[in-house]
This record gives structure tokens, sequence and C-alpha cells, in this order.
């Protein structure tokens, strides 16, 4: 038993490490994978504590829990499937639960943090929203903070890199039933999917979504620009 305790005492150790160093490992990956971040409010976000319901069809999804908590300066929150977090212990250190602990879900979202919720309860094709999971509704009833519905879409465009954008819905109440917040994440889902199929220019961002950040230049534009030059020399 003597040596139990040291390495208990060196994986917590470690995993705080690890959990200190990930915003920034997260920041470079969305910088250098993606093209860009652009997003469109239809209503103002809560400034406290709230459940964000999300869809989840993008292997970027979880870096983007997160980056959504990040860029509104809220502290992040999110479940995690059991076996995953017991495999990636130092996520616990940055607000993530277990599916199993909706409790502790609550308290997370009462303190403050947006707690995102990927209520499909996995990764699926994009497409329309799949059956949504319960659970998130009673989440934020337990924790007396609003549901903020969030459609996402990772999508390869006009460049060599995938681009993300995000539609963020109306707050829904505390008490909002299961069947309402479904119904209003597929709807907004349905709205954003609408405002990408309209952007005629691949090239150039779909309208009306503000840039949380975009890459500075692209290859094709990079080529222009030494074909520009060659050219005038």
């Amino acid at each position: 038993m003597s040596g139990a305790r040291p390495r208990a005492l060196w994986a917590s150790l470690l995993e705080r490490a690890i959990a200190a160093s990930l915003p920034g490992i997260m920041r470079r990956a969305l910088r250098r994978g993606l093209a860009g971040i652009w997003a469109r409010a239809e209503a103002p976000v809560p400034t406290d504590g709230a459940v964000v319901v999300a869809n989840h069809h993008s292997w970027w999804d979880a870096y983007l829990a997160w980056a959504v908590a990040d860029h509104h300066g809220r502290p992040s929150g999110a479940i995690m499937d059991e076996a995953q977090l017991a495999r990636f212990r130092f996520f616990r250190h940055l607000g993530v639960v277990s599916d199993r602990e909706p409790r502790a879900a609550a308290r997370r979202a009462a303190a403050g943090a947006w707690l995102v919720v990927y209520v499909e309860g996995g990764l699926r094709p994009p497409g329309p929203l799949g059956p949504v999971r319960p659970g998130a509704a009673a989440i934020a009833r337990w924790a007396g903070v609003p549901v903020l519905p969030l459609a996402i879409r990772c999508v390869m465009r006009g460049g060599e890199r995938p681009e993300v954008y995000l539609r963020f819905g109306a707050p829904l109440a505390s008490g909002v039933d299961h069947e309402t917040l479904a119904r209003a994440l597929a709807d907004l889902l349905e709205r954003l999917d609408r405002d990408l199929a309209a952007a005629t220019d691949a090239e150039a961002p779909v309208p009306d979504y503000r840039p949380w950040w975009r890459a500075t230049e692209r290859s094709h534009e990079r080529l222009a620009r030494w074909r520009a030059w060659w050219g005038a020399s």
C-alpha cells in the first residue's frame, strides 16, 4: 500500500498538468485545422450559467464546446460518456462530467458555466437532427438556468480547410419541456442549413454570420498574390 498513495498523487498531478495545457492545445488545433469560425445569434445569449444543447455531427465538436464558452467569457462544461471520461480523466478539471452524473452537471451550470450537451448522445453523420435523448431539460430545471439551442455545421466550401458556422437560438426558460427543446434545436439546424445552401459565393463567408476569427490567407489567395507579383516583376 505504501506505493499506491504516491502513484495516485503523481497521477493527479499529471491530470492537472494535462488539463492546464488543454486550452492552448485546443486553441492551436482550431486555428490550424479550420479556416475560421463564424456565428450568428437570434437573440442575446445568457450572461450567466446555461445548458447549451447542440447537434453532434463533427469531430471538432469537442473542441467547439470549450471554444463556445471561452468566447463568451464563461466557464466551460460538458457531459461525456462515462467510459470515455474514465479514459481521459483530465477532462474533469475542465468541467466535464459523466453522463451518469446529471446532478453534478446541474451544479456546474448553476455555478455559472455553459454546460454543453450534445443531445443526440453520440456522433452522427451530417444531416437533420437525430433523436434527442432526454435529460438536458431536467438538468436546466435542477440548475435553474436557461437552455440555449446551438446549431453547428462544419463544412467544406471554397477553401482547403473546413469552416465552422454556429447559429444560436433564442434562450428557452429553465422549465422548458423535452419536446419543445428538441423541436427548437431541429428548427434552428434547418435554418442554419438554409443559410449555407443560399450562400452562392463559396469563397466568401455566409452573409449575416460574424467572424470569431478566420485564417488570414488561404492557399489559393496566397497563390494569386504570388502570381500577381510574378507577373508584375
